[in-house]
């Protein structure tokens, strides 16, 4: 049943006038006479008589009237309902990022984008790195911040905000700690304590040392970097990992040495090509005018 029939059908009970009701209705008298034939034709009844000069309700319209009413407020509430939850979807914008971002450039974006919109509110969900590459998303409207060291696929438009590189970690009194920089093939002899296979960090250092011609002897690998550094400051190993993933936990007793080979990461906001919130349009394009000005 078309709702909109049993509005006109509420109107005109109430005013008895197509005149009226058309204007409440903004329709012409010929569509809502059509209407009500047709809810006639629907009911199988007659729901006005039309006999004398006023029309006047039948005793069948005068039974359906309550049903009729609750069916339309039900409607309205339906409405209004998908309405808000439509609001608020559009003001809400759900972020996929690795769990070390308030490192990074990326949270300050954030941060600052929230102060500009209070009208918006941004969910952030922590995943490990792996769990974050580009065409892993199932939330066609999420954005993803993560790192990568190679461009999307072409289905997804991404912004990098800064690049990152690795480094060595060393207890402070080892023999290399007061280099500038160190060849990777220096630590073939060293115990490797590293961020373990959940994250995208452990396979590229796998990688570099194999092209220095050495297998690491790796002794522990795990997700959390402070038990990491812990370890290191106890002078049980050494690690490779990204500067900036260390940079705000770096212990007293230990330090950061560049290494040479190395690969270059970039830490980016991505999102898939497409149709997108109000809210995910507006922060896309807060992202592109700011970081081109820090670029500029």
């Amino acid at each position: 049943m078309n709702i909109q029939k049993l509005v006109v059908f509420l109107d005109l009970a109430k005013t008895l006038s197509f005149t009226k009701t058309a204007e409440h209705l903004f329709m012409t008298q010929g569509t809502i006479s059509k209407q009500i034939i047709a809810l006639e034709k629907e009911l199988d009844t007659q729901l006005f008589d039309r006999t004398h000069r006023k029309i006047e309700l039948t005793e069948t319209a005068q039974l359906i009237l309550p049903y009729a009413k609750k069916i339309v407020e039900q409607y309205q509430g339906m409405t209004d309902v998908l309405e808000m939850h439509t609001k608020k979807q559009n003001l809400s914008l759900s972020i996929l990022t690795i769990p070390t971002m308030t490192h990074y450039a990326g949270f300050r974006h954030i941060t600052q984008f929230l102060k500009l919109h209070p009208e918006f509110s941004i969910q952030l969900k922590e995943v490990e790195s792996a769990e974050v590459p580009y065409y892993s998303t199932e939330q066609i409207d999420s954005i993803i911040f993560g790192r990568n060291f190679h461009e999307p696929p072409t289905n997804f438009e991404w912004l990098p905000t800064e690049k990152d590189y690795f480094v060595a970690v060393l207890p402070a009194h080892h023999p290399l700690a007061r280099e500038k920089k160190i060849n990777l093939r220096e630590l073939k002899d060293e115990a490797f304590l590293l961020l373990g296979q959940q994250t995208n960090l452990y396979q590229p250092v796998i990688d570099l040392c194999h092209e220095v011609g050495f297998e690491p002897n790796i002794v522990y690998n795990g997700s959390r970097m402070d038990l990491i550094l812990n370890m290191i400051a106890n002078d049980m190993g050494i690690s490779i990992v990204m500067e900036k993933t260390v940079n705000y936990l770096l212990k007293e007793d230990t330090v950061l040495v560049p290494i040479t080979p190395n690969r270059e990461s970039f830490l980016a906001f991505a999102r898939k090509q497409g149709e997108h919130s109000l809210a995910s349009n507006t922060f896309w394009k807060y992202l592109k005018q700011n970081i081109q000005l820090l670029k500029s």
